[in-house]
C-alpha cells in the first residue's frame, strides 16, 4: 500500500582506500546535528538526545575510507575513540549507562541469548517531508569485528520511525500511536544490521575489512542508502539510537551523511573537481546534477529550468539546454557548464540553476545550485637568492607560488634552459666568482604558470694564486711552491697547507715541497673559511729514452739475431735480456748478437733497460719468434708435423709416364672363340686417348676419344662408322693422340703422347 512504509536500498560502487585519518569533533547541540544530517525538503523539530555527550558528533572524512565527506556518527562510547588505524583497539569507555528496550527487542531477534543492553545513545527528532519520500545514507563500523560474530557480545543499533500509514512492534511518542519501525536492515529482508548479520560469510557484499589506517573499527559496510515512503506534509518521528549488549566493552558506530537526509522532488546540486563552488576558465568544468526520488521514476519527466548569475551565456560559459528530461526509469541527469577563456582580468562571476516545482502538498519547492566562474591566475612566487662564500659549498634554493590553484609543480633551468632540478626546493652550487641565474617555472593545477629568477653570487676571497714549478732532472731536484691570496684567519685558524703526490703519498704542510721527482702534485690550502685545490706537473729534463731494433725478429732454430740500440739517448747504462733468462749489460752504445737454440717452436721477449743513474730508467722490448722449419704441407712425400716454419723442401709424387702400344692384325669374323674381335691400344697410365682409323684413301673409318682408357677403351669392330657395313680385307692406317694422369701436385699440364701405324684387317681365318 502507497501509505505503508517501505526501504529501497541498493549498493553503491564504492573505493575503499585511506591516505588519512578520519576526524571527529564534539560539542554541538542536537539540533545542530539534526541540521547537518538534513537537506531540502524535510522540516525538522522536537529535537532531543540521551546519552553521553562524547558518543555523538560530527566527522570529516574526506581523506578517510569511511565512505562519507563529512555528518554525524553516533557510538555506544565515545567517539574519539575510532581516531587510529584498525590495529588500536576501540574499548568503547566511558558511556552513558543507558538501557534501552526496544534496542534489547531488535538485538535478541538476531541472537536470543543478550541479556541487556548499555550506554545507549538517542537521537529523537520530528520531520515533516515535502513529498512522497524521504531518504538518506549511513554506514556501520564495529571493533567487534569479527572475533564476536554470532556471540552474545553483539551491539545493536536501529533507525526506529513512526508516523501515518506506519504500524510496528517498537514504542513510539504518544502521538504516533501505530507504533515504530526499525528501518537499519539488511538490503532486501527484514533482518536488523548487526555484526552477526553482516560479515564475511553472510551477506559479505555489504561487508569491507578495514584495511585502511583511517580510523580503528576492525569492519564496516558498505554506504547504504534508505528511502521511506511518507505522506506529504505529514509529521513523522525518528528515533537513531545505539548501544552496547550484554558489556559494555568494544565500540560500535553509525556514520549518516551530512545532507543525505531529503524529501525534494527534483534537486540540484553542483559538482566541481575542486570540491568547492569554484570553477576556473579554460581549466575547470561543474556539473549541475538534477536527481529526482528512485519510487518516482516510473513516467517521463520534463523539468524547465532558470539560469541566472552575472556571467554571461554563450559569453563567460558554454549554451545551456533551457530544460532537462528524465526517461523513465531514470533518476539523475547532468548539465555540463564549460567556463570560456576570454583573457579579460575580472572578477568572479556567478551562474545559478533553480528548478521551481509545487509538490504534491501543494507546496512550491526551489531547488538550485551556483557555481562561480574565475579567471585564471597571476602567479606570484618568492625565491631565495643566495651568497655563497666558497666555490665547493652548494645551498639549498627554493621558490613558493601562491595566487593560483593549489598544488604547485616546480621546474628549474639555466639560462640556457637546460633542465637543473624538480621540486619547491634544489640544491645548486657556483663555481667562480661573480653571479648567475636560475629559471624556476611554477605550474599550477589548471596549467597555469610562472617564472622567477634566482640569483647565485659567489664571494670567495681566499686562492691559490700562483703555483712556481722548478723541473727536475733525473736526480730529485725538483720544487713545487703556491702562493696564496685572500686569506682569512682567526686566532683559532690559520691557513693550512697539504701536498699530495700521484701515489697518494703526503708532503709538507707548507707552501713550498722540494727535492722532488717528476710528476703531479696536489695542494689543498685551507683557511678559516674556505678549501681551495689545486695542482702542478714537475718535469723531467732529458731522461733516458730507450730505442731497440733486432734482425732478423723470426726464423728456425738455430737463429742468430744481432739488436741494435744505438738510437737509444741519455743512457748512462744498458742491460739487454734475451728473453730465455740471460742478459748482457754494457756502458757504450753498441750492437749485441744472441743465438736462439731452442729445437722447439718458442717466443722470446727481449728487453733494453736504459738508465741514468739511480733514479731514471727507461725500456723498450722485441719480440722475437723461434719457429721449426721443414716442409708443412700434409700432401707432400716430405711432410714434417712438427715443423712451424716452411722451409720450400716439400716433395710431391710426380705421375708415371703414359705407355701405349698396338696389334697390326685383327680378324672381325665372328669366329668360336670371339678372339680378336676388335682393334683396340694397350695402355698404361693415361688419362685421355684419341683413337683415328684411316682407309687406303685416306678416309677416316673411325674416330674415338676417351676420357677413361682404362674403362672405356676405343675399339674399332671392322664396321665403318659412316654406314655400318663391314670394312673390306687390307691394310688401315691408324693414329692415336694421348695425354698422360694429371700432377696434383703442380701446375705442370699432363704429357702428350702420339703415334701411327699400320693393321691389317683379316676376316676369313
Amino acid at each position: 500500500m502507497k501509505n505503508l512504509l517501505y526501504i529501497f536500498i541498493s549498493l553503491f560502487c564504492f573505493v575503499h582506500s585511506s591516505h588519512g585519518q578520519l576526524t571527529v569533533a564534539s560539542g554541538m547541540t542536537p539540533t545542530q546535528y539534526v541540521q547537518s544530517l538534513v537537506g531540502g525538503g524535510i522540516v525538522i523539530s522536537n529535537v532531543t538526545f540521551t546519552g553521553n555527550p562524547t558518543q555523538i558528533g560530527t566527522f570529516n572524512g574526506t581523506n578517510a575510507n569511511v565512505g562519507f565527506d563529512e555528518g554525524v556518527v553516533m557510538a555506544a562510547g565515545p567517539i574519539n575513540g575510532l581516531i587510529g588505524g584498525p590495529g588500536v583497539a576501540d574499548n568503547g569507555q566511558p558511556g552513558s549507562g543507558i538501557a534501552d528496550n526496544d534496542l534489547l527487542s531488535v538485538a535478541q531477534s538476531v541472537n536470543p541469548g543478550i541479556f541487556s543492553t548499555s550506554d545507549a545513545a538517542i537521537l529523537e527528532f520530528d520531520f515533516v517531508p515535502s513529498s512522497n519520500v524521504a531518504a538518506f545514507n549511513f554506514v556501520f563500523s564495529s571493533d567487534e569485528y569479527l572475533q564476536w560474530v554470532n556471540s552474545t557480545f553483539n551491539d545493536v543499533f536501529a533507525f526506529f520511525v513512526s508516523g501515518p500509514g506506519i504500524t510496528g512492534p517498537y514504542n513510539a511518542p504518544a502521538a504516533f500511536p501505530g507504533g515504530a519501525q526499525n528501518v537499519a536492515v539488511v538490503p532486501g529482508t527484514n533482518t536488523p544490521i548487526t555484526i552477526s548479520t553482516i560479515h564475511p560469510g553472510l551477506n559479505g557484499q555489504y561487508y569491507i575489512n578495514n584495511n585502511g589506517n583511517s580510523f580503528t573499527h576492525n569492519g564496516f559496510t558498505v554506504p547504504i542508502p534508505v528511502e521511506l515512503s511518507v505522506q506529504c506534509g505529514e509529521t513523522y518521528h525518528f528515533k537513531y539510537a545505539i548501544a552496547d549488549c550484554s558489556d559494555d566493552f568494544l565500540n560500535t558506530a553509525v556514520f549518516i551523511e551530512a545532507g543525505s537526509f531529503v524529501s525534494d522532488a527534483v534537486d540540484v546540486t553542483v559538482a566541481t573537481v575542486s570540491g568547492d563552488t569554484t570553477i576556473v576558465e579554460g581549466c575547470t568544468d561543474a556539473n549541475f546534477y538534477f536527481t529526482r526520488p528512485e519510487n518516482d521514476t516510473a513516467d517521463t519527466l520534463i523539468i524547465n529550468y532558470e539560469i541566472g548569475g552575472v556571467a554571461i551565456e554563450g559569453t563567460d560559459y558554454n549554451f545551456l539546454p533551457d530544460s532537462i528530461v528524465f526517461l523513465p526509469g531514470q533518476d539523475s541527469v547532468t548539465v555540463t557548464l564549460s567556463p570560456i577563456q576570454d583573457g579579460i582580468n575580472e572578477p568572479f562571476e556567478s551562474v545559478t540553476i533553480s528548478v521551481e516545482l509545487i509538490n504534491i502538498c501543494g507546496d512550491t519547492i526551489v531547488s538550485s545550485g551556483i557555481i562561480y566562474i574565475g579567471d585564471g591566475p597571476i602567479l606570484n612566487i618568492s625565491e631565495s637568492d643566495t651568497t655563497i662564500v666558497c666555490a665547493n659549498d652548494s645551498v639549498s634554493i627554493f621558490a613558493s607560488a601562491s595566487g593560483g590553484y593549489a598544488p604547485y609543480t616546480y621546474e628549474w633551468t639555466d639560462l640556457d634552459g637546460n633542465s637543473i632540478g624538480s621540486g619547491d626546493t634544489i640544491t645548486q652550487g657556483i663555481s667562480e666568482n661573480g653571479s648567475i641565474d636560475v629559471i624556476v617555472t611554477a605550474t599550477d593545477f589548471c596549467l597555469f604558470s610562472g617564472v622567477d629568477t634566482v640569483t647565485l653570487t659567489l664571494n670567495q676571497t681566499l686562492g691559490i694564486d700562483t703555483i712556481y714549478v722548478g723541473p727536475a732532472t733525473c736526480e730529485p731536484d725538483g720544487f713545487v711552491s703556491a702562493i696564496v691570496v685572500g686569506d682569512s684567519v682567526t686566532p683559532d685558524h690559520g691557513v693550512y697547507y697539504s701536498w699530495l703526490n700521484s701515489a697518494g703519498q703526503d708532503g709538507p704542510t707548507a707552501s713550498v715541497w722540494t727535492d722532488l721527482p717528476s710528476g703531479w702534485y696536489y695542494i689543498s690550502v685551507e683557511d678559516a673559511v674556505c678549501t681551495v685545490e689545486d695542482s702542478a706537473f714537475v718535469e723531467l729534463l732529458d731522461p733516458p729514452i730507450a730505442a731497440l731494433t733486432a734482425s732478423p725478429v723470426e726464423g728456425c732454430a738455430p737463429l742468430l739475431v744481432t739488436f741494435d740500440y744505438s738510437e737509444s739517448q741519455n743512457a748512462e747504462g744498458y742491460e739487454l735480456f734475451f728473453g730465455d733468462g740471460s742478459s748482457q749489460t754494457s756502458a757504450t752504445v753498441e750492437q749485441m748478437t744472441f743465438t736462439y737454440d731452442n729445437p722447439n717452436a718458442a717466443t722470446y721477449i727481449a728487453e733494453l733497460v736504459v738508465t741514468q743513474g739511480a733514479n731514471c730508467a727507461d725500456s723498450m722490448e722485441v719480440v722475437i719468434q723461434i719457429g721449426i722449419c721443414g716442409c708443412t704441407d700434409a700432401n707432400a712425400l716430405n711432410y714434417d708435423p712438427t715443423a712451424t716454419i716452411d722451409d720450400g723442401s716439400c716433395a710431391y709424387p710426380v705421375p708415371p709416364e703414359p705407355i701405349v702400344s698396338a696389334p697390326n692384325v685383327f680378324t672381325p669374323n665372328n669366329d668360336s672363340d670371339n678372339s680378336n674381335e676388335v682393334f683396340e691400344l694397350t695402355t698404361e697410365n693415361l688419362g685421355e686417348l684419341q683413337l683415328i682409323i684411316f682407309n687406303r684413301w685416306g678416309n677416316i673409318v673411325f674416330d674415338e676419344t676417351s676420357t677413361d682408357p682404362d674403362n672405356q677403351n676405343p675399339a674399332w669392330n671392322g664396321l665403318m662408322s659412316n654406314s655400318g657395313k663391314e670394312a673390306e680385307e687390307g691394310v688401315y692406317f691408324y693414329k692415336y693422340i694421348a695425354f698422360g694422369l694429371e700432377d696434383d701436385f703442380s701446375d705442370t699440364p699432363p704429357a702428350r703422347v702420339e703415334g701411327h701405324g699400320f693393321l691389317t684387317l683379316v676376316r676369313n681365318q
